[in-house]
């Protein structure tokens, strides 16, 4: 079985533990939150997938774009629960190079969606909860278009978006939700991403870095 069918096959085993374990509606509460950050993304690709004039760029370097999302959630217990995140992360200019020859060329990130089911754990306490979660989901790519640049030595390179547009993904976290507001907190998150390696790109991390606003109710 492949990491990726293991994966949601262990996440949404899980998430029917989870479901199916007796609770009080007491100990169940609901959690909305609304967040902004960045979404940092660390270089990909190899070298060593140099193909002069098929594959002059194979390096797309870290760069950084803007993150903002929604996720809802709920606590079976006082402190472990489940939670559906989306987020949306914008495009930003990133400058690839020729390995051969030193050659630049700049090109715009794609936009891409993402959606994910996690498992949360929230340590004990009533003001200050910090929390762990991990979880798994899908990754889309949108709005992607050819593009046709020149280069710094005045080369017209094209670039085409990819045949697939979604792939898997898995994130790691930890974050913490300060309620000094009553059932309004402040929620801090950090969470490192990783899509999988496939035949049309290499694996690809990243690190997200979010504040807003919770809610419980």
């Amino acid at each position: 079985m492949s990491f990726k069918k293991k994966s949601l096959v262990a996440l949404a085993f899980t998430l029917i533990l989870i479901l199916c374990s007796p609770v009080s509606a007491q100990e169940s509460r609901w959690l909305l939150s609304g967040f902004g950050g960045i979404n940092h993304v660390f270089e990909y690709g190899c070298i060593c997938d140099y193909e002069q004039g098929i594959n002059d760029f194979p390096l797309t370097p870290s760069h950084t774009t803007g993150t903002f999302g929604l996720s809802v959630g709920t606590l079976f217990t006082q402190g472990l629960g489940v939670e559906i995140d989306a987020r949306f992360h914008t495009s930003t200019k990133v400058t690839l190079t020729d390995p051969s020859d030193g050659d630049t060329v700049g090109l715009d990130s794609s936009q891409h969606y993402s959606l994910t089911a996690n498992v949360l754990y929230l340590f004990l306490g009533s003001e200050f909860r910090p929390y762990l979660l991990a979880g798994a989901g899908i990754d889309t790519l949108t709005g992607v278009k050819e593009q046709t640049q020149t280069t710094d030595y005045g080369y017209l390179v094209t670039f085409y978006p990819p045949d697939k547009k979604t792939d898997f993904m898995a994130n790691f976290g930890v974050g913490f939700i300060y309620y000094a507001f009553g059932n309004v907190g402040l929620r801090l998150d950090a969470r490192y991403v990783i899509i999988p390696k496939t035949d049309d790109h290499d694996s690809i991390a990243s690190l997200n870095a979010t504040v807003g606003l919770t809610i419980r109710f």
